[in-house]
């Protein structure tokens, strides 16, 4: 058993760290033939990507089913390995991951479990450590976790709960300051946290709220702005679902989701969140009310890329911006043609590499799929 789990470990944390490996297809470990643990359909919940590009994790979730695995490549998406199927590792077997976030280096990783914990990876220690299990740490306990971001080089997290708290650390998620409890916070008492950003350094942050406000923060999360106040480009309540930031803090660009009503676009700000322009306005590329899910940006904060889910309708495509947000172009043709279920998508520093996952409990075409041109053609990687 000892050297079955050297095995395992060798080879998923060799694909994470970048070393060339072969080996064919096993029924009984982990991979690194094209395709060989991440094909047929999933129900992907999120994805990240390091600086370059060339380092890719994604999170499979739900309630049940096996599957519900982290995965990571090492090139770009052309080979993948199976970090949940190590013996003896703390993420072993399934879970219902949510989000997952990466240093830009690639080296570390921290993911979270809707109704369950937090989890950090450090390549320099080849192993994965549960953060909600010590005795009296604010974040103890299961919690409906729904986002996480990292800093640059790893030390500095930020992650929310739905209907719960905002959580920061500065030391790489050994220990937790709970942001939300200080009476007088612009972020006080349980909110519907949906999606949270960081900046390079872990100084600025921001966050939205399903169905309230944006918030945002220069020092690690001590104190908060409210964005939506009236008067804002964005006032009132709006039905918030994912957040970016660029490295350094400056640019920011947010999407609008939810079922129905008026409100489901995309905004930017270049003043780390002071004001704000509603990019689906007519003529724009992205007009109109849609189901924004996810939205990423590159590190100069001109590159976009946006995804609409949802389990119907039409429009559920790729949307990219080369110029801040001012014009879109729909990718959805060719490989990625059709509606999908579009859940997550991340963007390398210089906007060239994207990566997406369709989610969703049933159905086909639930893929990861990456893009080497700025979105102009695709590569269907679970087939």
């Amino acid at each position: 058993m000892k050297n079955l789990y050297i095995i395992y470990c060798a080879v998923a944390l060799s694909l994470l760290a970048g070393c060339k490996m072969t080996s064919s297809p096993s029924s009984d470990g982990p991979s690194s033939e094209p395709g060989a643990d991440i094909s047929g359909n999933k129900n992907w919940q999120s994805i990240a990507m390091s600086g370059n590009g060339e380092k890719l994790a994604a999170v499979v979730g739900g309630a049940s089913g096996d599957g519900r695995h982290i995965y990571t490549s090492s090139n770009s998406g052309a080979k993948w390995a199976d970090l949940s199927i190590v013996p003896g590792s703390e993420i072993s077997g399934n879970r219902n991951w949510y989000s997952i976030a990466m240093s830009s280096d690639g080296e570390r990783l921290a993911a979270v479990v809707f109704g369950g914990y937090l989890y950090t990876f450090s390549n320099s220690g080849e192993t994965w450590t549960n953060r909600s299990t010590p005795t009296g740490s604010a974040i103890a306990g299961n919690k409906t976790w729904m986002s996480i971001a990292i800093s640059d080089d790893g030390k500095k997290l930020a992650a929310v709960v739905y209907y719960g708290h905002i959580y920061t650390s500065t030391d790489s998620g050994a220990t937790w300051t709970d942001r939300s409890t200080p009476a007088g916070s612009r972020i006080s008492g349980p909110k519907n946290w949906q999606s949270i950003a960081m900046s390079e350094d872990g100084k600025k942050l921001a966050a939205v709220v399903y169905g309230g406000h944006i918030y945002t923060s220069t020092d690690s999360g001590e104190t908060w702005s409210d964005r939506s106040g009236t008067g804002s480009d964005i006032a009132g309540n709006k039905y918030w679902y994912s957040i970016a930031m660029s490295p350094d803090g400056q640019e920011l660009a947010a999407v609008v989701g939810g079922a129905s009503g008026d409100g489901g676009h995309i905004y930017t700000s270049s003043n780390s969140g002071e004001t704000w322009r509603d990019r689906s306005t007519a003529g724009s590329g992205s007009a109109g009310d849609k189901y924004w899910h996810s939205i990423a940006m590159s590190d100069d904060g001109q590159e976009l890329a946006a995804v609409v889910g949802g389990s119907s309708g039409d429009g559920r495509h790729i949307y990219t911006s080369s110029n801040g947000g001012a014009k879109w172009t729909d990718r959805s043709t060719g490989t990625i043609s059709g509606n999908k279920n579009w859940i997550s998508i991340a963007m390398s520093g210089n906007g060239e590499k994207l990566a997406a996952v369709v989610g969703g409990s049933s159905g086909d075409g639930r893929h990861i799929y990456t893009s080497s041109n700025s979105g102009a053609a695709w590569v269907d990687r679970s087939e």
